[in-house]
């Protein structure tokens, strides 16, 4: 029989050039729709301009559940972008900045400041720029999982209608922890009814 052909690896500029394309269409903003608020029809129009600003009420806000579900997201998307600049770091040891790229967050801006050629002597310009150009969107990556982490944890919500607790049959004590993030404060507690 005769020897069938060779498979040739992937060079690593194509298995680059389609991480680059991936995680550009992957950050890509996407267009939102957005819903116009009219001012109401009874109110008499002011002169004060302020006045004719819509003003958002308590029912605009999200709900709490959207608290935990963003501050999710926010520490996925992190982990996400991270996990890549590791990933690569590790594919590429060799590489200038491969060791910045260990560190979280700050490691790809690190990697940045200490891009070029370094030591090798077929370098290419098209090589760097792309490398750079990755590295600079996973540090924009990881900005911004936490960026959205934050905004789970300081988001306004709208507070679900609270009963009052019914009293347990035999006349007993219920606690309840509560938590309270106001615009400049927030704070633990326990309620109790007895």
């Amino acid at each position: 029989m005769a020897p069938g052909p060779a498979i040739r690896p992937i060079p690593r500029i194509f298995l680059a050039a389609s991480a680059l394309i991936g995680l550009v269409a992957g950050s890509a903003p996407r267009s939102a729709l957005a819903q116009s608020i009219e001012p109401a029809a009874a109110e008499p129009e002011a002169a004060d301009p302020l006045a004719q600003t819509p003003r958002v009420t308590l029912d605009q806000y999200p709900p709490p559940s959207t608290r935990g579900k963003l501050l999710f997201a926010g520490v996925a998307t992190t982990a996400a972008w991270y996990g890549l600049a590791l990933g690569s770091s590790y594919a590429w040891p060799d590489t200038v900045g491969a060791n910045d790229l260990r560190i979280p967050v700050a490691g790809p801006w690190v990697a940045l400041s200490h891009s070029g050629c370094g030591n090798v002597s077929d370098c290419s310009t098209v090589i760097v720029v792309l490398r750079a150009i990755a590295t600079t969107l996973d540090g924009i990556g990881q900005a911004t999982g936490l960026g959205l982490a934050a905004e789970g944890l300081f988001l306004p919500t709208q507070e679900p209608n609270r009963k009052r607790a019914e009293l347990k049959p035999n006349g007993g004590v219920q606690w309840r922890p509560t938590f309270d993030a106001g615009k400049n404060t927030v704070g633990f507690g326990v309620l109790g009814v007895f």
